[in-house]
C-alpha cells in the first residue's frame, strides 16, 4: 500500500466511475496527496466520517482500492495509452493555470508538443467549401511558422485544420471521447496519424461510457493549451464558440476569420469581431502577434521572415484577380462589375489573396496589391 506514488493515487481516484473533477478537488483539499495512501481501501464508512455524501462514499470503497488501481494501470497499458497527471513536470504549464485543468491526461505519441507554443484552430462540423480552405491554408502556415495547431478531431474545421498542419509537421487533437470510442469513427486514421507527429490526448478513461456531454468540456482543454483560439467558421450555436468562452475565461486570445456576412456559417465570427475578437486576414496576423513566443521554441522557421513563409501559388482565378486589382485599386462593387464573378466566388477569392498576403484591404473598403 506505501509503494504508491502520489501520481498513481490521483490516476486511481480519477479512474473512479461517479467520482467527477470537483469531488477530487475537493479531496485532496481536505486530505492532501501525501496523506491519500491512508485512504487507500478503506470501508464506506471511513469515507462518511469524512463527511462525504453516501453515494460518493460508497464508490470510493468500492473502487479506490489496490486491485483496482493496478489492474487499471495494466488495462491502461495494454492499450498502449500512456498517461501524465497534473502533479508531473511534463504537465503543460499554461493548461495548468487554467481554472478546471484535468487531473489526469492520457495520450498516445509525444508528450514534450504539449508544452510547445500553440495555436487552437476551431469552426464547425458543416463547413463551406470556402471554410475548409481557410482553415487548411491557416494551419499549414501556422505550422511552418512555428506554431503547434490544436483542435478536436471533429469532422469539418477540426479535420481541415489538423490535415493542413500534418502538411508541415505536427499537431495537437484532444477528443471529446475515450480511446476506445474515437469519434468520429472515421476519424480514426486521421487519429492514428496524429499520433505518428504530434499526439492525440484525451481525459476520460477507458471506460467512460461516450455521450454528448463529454464534448463541450474537453473545449476548455484546448483552449487551455494554447495561447489564442482562432475560429475560422461557425454558426451562432457552434460549440466552436464554447471553446472561445473557454479561452476568455483563461485569459487567452481569440481570433475570428470574416466570412461572406450572407452565410450562416458566419454569424458565430461576425458576432466574436463585434465583441472584440481580432481578425485574421492572414497568418502573419497571428505570427506577430507572439513572435517573442515562437523564439522561445526551436523552428527551422524561426529566423525567415514571415512574407517568405506565407508564399504561396495562386490558383488562374486568384491570378486574374491580383492582376486586376495590380493595375488598379477597386472596391467590391468595383471588381464585381470588371470581373463578372459572382459574388460569393468573388468574396472568397479576395480573402484567399488576402490569406496568402497578396492583396489588402486599404482605407475607404478598397482592395489593393500588397505593393501598392
Amino acid at each position: 500500500m506505501g509503494d504508491w506514488t502520489e501520481q498513481q493515487l490521483l490516476f486511481a481516484l480519477h479512474e473512479a466511475q461517479g467520482i467527477g473533477w470537483h469531488t477530487i478537488h475537493s479531496l485532496r483539499e481536505r486530505i492532501g496527496m501525501i496523506a491519500l495512501h491512508h485512504w487507500l481501501d478503506r470501508s464506506v464508512q471511513h469515507w462518511f466520517d469524512l463527511g462525504l455524501k453516501p453515494s460518493i462514499a460508497e464508490r470510493l470503497a468500492a473502487q479506490f482500492r489496490s486491485e483496482r488501481l493496478e489492474q487499471r494501470l495494466i488495462v491502461t497499458e495494454q492499450q498502449e495509452i500512456e498517461w501524465i497527471s497534473i502533479l508531473d513536470d511534463e504537465y503543460p504549464f499554461l493548461l495548468k493555470e487554467t481554472a478546471q485543468p484535468p487531473w489526469i491526461i492520457y495520450g498516445k505519441g509525444d508528450w514534450d508538443i504539449l508544452s510547445e507554443t500553440s495555436i487552437a484552430m476551431v469552426g464547425t462540423r458543416n463547413p463551406t467549401v470556402y471554410g475548409k480552405k481557410v482553415a487548411g491554408m491557416l494551419a499549414e502556415q501556422l505550422t511552418q511558422a512555428g506554431f503547434i495547431v490544436v483542435s478536436g478531431l471533429a469532422k469539418g474545421i477540426d479535420a481541415a485544420s489538423h490535415e493542413g498542419a500534418l502538411k508541415q509537421g505536427r499537431t495537437v487533437a484532444v477528443m471529446g471521447t475515450p480511446f476506445t470510442h474515437i469519434y468520429p469513427p472515421e476519424h480514426r486514421v486521421l487519429a492514428e496519424k496524429i499520433a505518428a507527429n504530434g499526439i492525440v490526448i484525451s481525459e476520460y478513461p477507458l471506460d467512460t461510457p461516450s455521450h454528448p456531454g463529454l464534448f463541450p468540456r474537453r473545449n476548455r482543454i484546448i483552449a487551455g493549451l494554447t495561447l489564442g483560439t482562432v475560429v475560422v467558421e461557425a454558426d451562432d450555436r457552434s460549440g466552436a464558440l464554447i471553446t472561445s468562452d473557454s479561452a476568455l475565461e483563461a485569459s487567452r486570445d481569440v481570433f475570428a476569420v470574416p466570412g461572406p456576412i450572407t452565410s450562416p456559417k458566419s454569424k458565430g465570427t461576425f458576432r466574436l469581431l463585434k465583441q472584440g475578437a481580432k481578425p485574421v486576414a492572414t497568418a502573419s496576423d497571428i505570427v506577430e502577434e507572439y513572435s517573442g513566443w515562437l523564439t522561445m521554441v526551436p523552428s527551422p522557421y524561426n529566423n525567415e521572415t514571415v512574407d517568405s513563409i506565407l508564399e504561396e501559388p495562386l490558383t488562374d482565378e486568384e491570378q486574374r484577380m491580383y492582376e486586376l486589382i495590380s493595375e488598379q485599386e477597386a472596391s467590391f462593387d468595383e471588381l464585381l462589375l470588371r470581373s463578372g464573378v459572382p459574388f460569393a466566388e468573388l468574396h472568397h477569392i479576395l480573402l484567399s489573396l488576402q490569406l496568402k498576403k497578396r492583396i489588402r484591404e486599404a482605407q475607404g473598403a478598397v482592395y489593393c496589391s500588397v505593393w501598392m
